[in-house]
């Protein structure tokens, strides 16, 4: 019996061992695939991607970050902002490892989407910081920005929508500035985003509904850093577009012309009582001054004195 119930033991400590050790391999390939769902979704968001690639620079795996930066900047969901930064992080990490040859190149090509960068680092080192000035002087030639625009056609009186394509050059572009004038004012500016390569604005409309008016406007693309990197018109010669008068029939026919309200007519009677009342003080006062003029005036004279 005995030796019987020992070898059950052996095999049941046997039959725990090989579970346990399972278990072990089934938790760590789950702890696996999580890490990699993890790091998937990190990289879902651009802002999540790039501060990963800031964490590599910060821990001197300059080659894994030149990698995952370069992942970056295929990405198609990042903005004129996003894809300058992943630049400027391409350029520190190959600085940092003595690339100077492919550093210079990722930085004409910063340079040449964007003239007016900065460092987003203010505590480079010396080494970086004098690279990006020596780029920054070079002035390479600037990424070509072109612009597209059809003015509308308004049949009525209404305040215009314009709308602008960036043709070429579209992922270096930030925003566009539309500059408008009216009734021969001065230039003001509206900040137009991009989505998908199209911006649009509103123009406001002053004066005279009944007179035409005359919108003289240009467009501008802006860099990231507020550095322009194209434009269609300019204050010199603007475009133009004439918004017509408003021409709304009201019920006689006439123009929509606005007319003083006429004011409401007095009642005929009752409405200056106080003149009657005048009026007849007046007749009153004259009667009673006619009589004391006209009246026959009483004899004078005294009582007789009769004697007995």
């Amino acid at each position: 019996m005995i030796p019987a119930l020992e070898a059950r033991c052996q095999l049941a400590k046997l039959c725990y061992t090989d579970a346990m050790k399972s278990l072990v391999r089934v938790a760590g390939a789950l702890a696996f695939v999580l890490l990699l769902v993890g790091s998937s979704q990190a990289q879902d968001d651009a802002e999540s991607h790039l501060a990963q690639v800031r964490e590599l620079i910060l821990h001197a795996d300059y080659d894994g970050a030149i990698q995952s930066a370069e992942a970056g900047l295929s990405r198609g969901d990042l903005t004129a902002a996003q894809h300058n930064a992943f630049l400027e992080a391409t350029a520190i990490a190959m600085i940092a490892n003595r690339d100077d040859a492919n550093a210079n190149r990722v930085l004409n090509t910063l340079f040449s989407r964007d003239p007016g960068h900065r460092l987003t680092d203010p505590d480079a080192s010396p080494r970086v910081q004098a690279a990006f000035q020596r780029a920054r002087e070079r002035h390479p030639e600037m990424v070509n920005v072109e612009l597209a625009h059809q003015p509308p056609l308004l049949s009525e009186r209404e305040a215009p929508v314009l709308e602008v394509a960036v043709s070429q050059g579209a992922d270096a572009v930030a925003e566009i500035r539309l500059a408008y004038r009216t009734l021969d004012g001065a230039f003001a500016r509206v900040v137009m985003p991009v989505e998908n390569g199209v911006a649009s604005g509103r123009v406001p409309l002053f004066g005279p509904a009944q007179q035409e008016q005359v919108i003289e406007y240009y467009f501008v693309a802006m860099a990231p850093s507020m550095s322009p990197l194209g434009q269609l018109g300019d204050e010199t010669e603007p475009m133009r577009l004439t918004v017509p008068a408003q021409t709304t029939p009201t019920g006689d026919g006439v123009g929509n012309v606005l007319e003083e309200p006429t004011p409401p007519q007095e009642e005929a009677s009752g409405s200056k009582w106080w003149v009657g009342l005048l009026v007849g003080a007046v007749v009153v006062g004259a009667g009673v001054g006619a009589y004391f003029l006209l009246r026959q005036p009483a004899p004078s004279g005294s009582l007789a004195t009769l004697e007995f």
